[in-house]
């Protein structure tokens, strides 16, 4: 009986470790996480699908822009939630809780964000700015940069924020200058009009369409989880005790246990962890939600105001080169070119941070359960393996696919396949995510009931779509 105990208690996840709370730095130098976010929303959703959208069907469809990005909100919050809890990830909690999820989070993350749509949009975006060459080639490039870049800085996560820092408010002033120009009273009015026609959906639309913008109106699918991963590397809450994947060629490897840490429920305690909460809501809230549906709403808009009158629809491997003419419209050939030169930088962006995530979560799943849980016997081949190592060598090979992929599909496809499927994820996970923060956590750190009654209404939205895609596709 002593033996079967043994046994036992080795293929369980150990209890998390008790530690102090650290204090929550100034938000100011908090913020980080919520720009990433913002700089993934900007280049998928607002940058491609939702123009494709409005401009298509009108602004009758605002609302569910709206709503896509308040419910990614509420997600990212909650992610975000138990890794300042515990330090850890999202996929250790779910397989503490389901011994296989381990193995289905490791399959369906290269499944979603192995096509390299993003990289084809950047040919094309480059081709059309240079005039010459084929887009493939210029689709290659901006990959191989992925590995220059990440491969440059001394922290992997670091080396990204610093970019969307400087890459996002760049683009945002932009968007908010072209709007001066091409955005007149009557145009907005209308906008705002169809932003409070909740409930209604053209006849004739694509849902899988539909689905991908409302995904994808944020960072979208399995990219919210891997919020989680960010706020751990930037050291957030019980995180702090966790080390960082840095460079292995140019950084000193950090100390990062597979497993979390959890602390009392102290006044003083619950003081900081609302100082933590604070921190997150205004990382997410005001830099992710507020500024990334403001951009989302101006560039759908002004979209829809140069293309119209002309009777132009983004589609295919024109879908980010047709709105260079909202540049264009005011500046003429040079405001075209800037157009161009700034959807490639937020592309280029969204693409490496795409791969970034990518590789962030099957690097976690596979360094965790290498070390600790009921699947360790399955991965112990890579137990003397360090995260930073398994970091570096798994961005390298998704490098390598993705540019192999990058001939055979459209962007406009591969981001659209990308987000369906990363809708029926998002069906699976948040009633997971609910579950999680209500029973793993103390009382005093689960969520509250406005959250949770919000969580509860995203879990059937998400499950809505995937049936309705499911009958539409196979019944």
């Amino acid at each position: 009986m002593d033996l079967l105990k043994t046994m036992s208690s080795k293929e369980e996840f150990p209890a998390l470790e008790k530690r102090e709370l650290p204090l929550p730095p100034s938000w100011r130098k908090a913020l980080g996480v919520g720009i990433v976010v913002m700089g993934l929303a900007i280049g998928t959703g607002e940058l491609i699908l939702w123009p494709h959208l409005i401009v298509k069907h009108g602004f009758v469809l605002l609302w569910l822009a709206f709503l896509g990005i308040t419910v990614q909100y509420f997600i990212n919050q909650e992610v975000a939630r138990y890794t300042i809890a515990t330090g850890e990830s999202f996929f250790t909690a779910s397989a503490r809780i389901l011994k296989w999820s381990a193995i289905f989070w490791l399959v369906t993350a290269p499944i979603l964000y192995i096509w390299p749509g993003w990289a084809s949009a950047i040919g094309t975006i480059l081709k059309e700015l240079f005039g010459s060459g084929g887009y493939i080639f210029w689709a290659m490039l901006p990959l191989g940069l992925v590995l220059i870049l990440t491969y440059s800085g001394r922290v992997a996560y670091a080396v990204l924020e610093y970019s969307l820092k400087i890459i996002v408010p760049a683009f945002f002033l932009m968007i908010l200058v072209i709007s001066f120009f091409n955005i007149d009273l009557e145009i907005l009015k209308e906008a705002l009009t169809g932003l409070l026609s909740f409930g209604v959906i053209p006849s004739g639309i694509d849902i899988n369409v539909l689905l991908g913008a409302v995904v994808f109106a944020g960072a979208g699918g399995m990219l919210n989880l891997c919020v989680s991963l960010w706020y751990r590397d930037k050291q957030t809450g019980m995180a702090s005790y966790i080390g960082r994947i840095t460079n292995p060629i140019t950084g000193k490897t950090e100390a990062i246990p597979a497993t979390g840490y959890i602390f009392e429920p102290t006044p003083i305690n619950l003081q900081k962890w609302r100082g933590w909460l604070r921190y997150v809501r205004i990382d997410q809230g005001i830099i992710f939600w507020f500024l990334g549906f403001l951009t989302l709403f101006l560039l759908s808009v002004n979209a829809y105001a140069v293309l119209t009158p002309r009777g132009l629809v983004p589609e295919d491997l024109q879908v980010a080169v047709v709105q260079a003419h909202i540049f264009g419209e005011q500046w003429g050939a040079i405001g075209f070119k800037l157009f161009l030169v700034m959807a490639f930088l937020m592309l280029f962006s969204v693409m490496w941070t795409v791969i970034d995530a990518l590789t962030r979560i099957m690097s976690d799943i596979l360094y965790t359960n290498s070390r600790s849980g009921p699947l360790r016997r399955y991965f112990s081949w890579l137990i003397n393996v360090p995260l930073n190592v398994l970091y570096y060598v798994i961005i390298t090979i998704v490098v390598v696919i993705g540019a192999f992929l990058i001939p055979f599909r459209q962007p406009l496809t591969l981001l659209v396949i990308s987000a369906v499927l990363g809708g029926l994820t998002m069906a699976l996970y948040t009633p997971l995510l609910i579950y999680i923060n209500n029973t793993r956590l103390s009382k005093p750190l689960r969520p509250g009931w406005l959250t949770n009654a919000a969580m509860v209404l995203i879990s059937f939205f998400f499950i809505y779509f995937s049936v309705k895609i499911f009958i539409h596709h196979f019944l």
